[in-house]
């Protein structure tokens, strides 16, 4: 017998927990952790500067630097000082880094693609502008870089 329909809350809050799952058994698959992951994703776009990371990530300082420090030693990102504010330094992406987070986010896609499969894709495109609405009017950390806009 199927569930019944969940109310809003539960509805995103188990959608969250799918979502967390795909990105954690994607990124073991890469032999990384799902925060190390995170950080590859984070950085995809440009540099960021490390007290940037910690809020982008909801981690501590402490945090980042052991983050960051791993993800160097395993040849993922490099920490170079920023030109701007030498008291400050900027993360960025390796090549290995930057092979190893297109590949992940490339699983994580195909895998929620999997997900959302059976719905309607007049749905899925409503699905995809509330959520979109949601994320953008409250500003929501960009911890995963959005695709191009499609052509319409």
């Amino acid at each position: 017998m199927a569930e019944p329909w969940l109310d809003i809350t539960a509805a995103l809050v188990r959608a969250s927990g799918l979502v967390s799952d795909i990105c954690a058994k994607s990124a073991a698959e890469h032999g990384v952790t799902a925060q190390q992951a995170q950080l590859l994703c984070v950085l995809e776009q440009h540099p960021v500067a490390m007290a940037e990371l910690g809020v982008l990530m909801r981690i501590t300082k402490s945090s980042t630097t052991g983050l960051v420090d791993r993800a160097q030693d395993a040849g993922l990102v490099v920490r170079d000082t920023d030109a701007d504010d030498r008291r400050s330094h900027l993360v960025s992406l390796t090549e290995r880094g930057r092979q190893l987070g297109g590949t992940y986010r490339a699983m994580v896609t195909g895998r929620i693609a999997t997900l959302i499969a059976d719905v309607p894709d007049a749905e899925r495109e409503l699905l995809r502008a509330v959520l979109s609405q949601v994320v953008i009017s409250n500003q929501a950390r960009a911890t995963w870089p959005a695709e191009p806009e499609r052509a319409a």
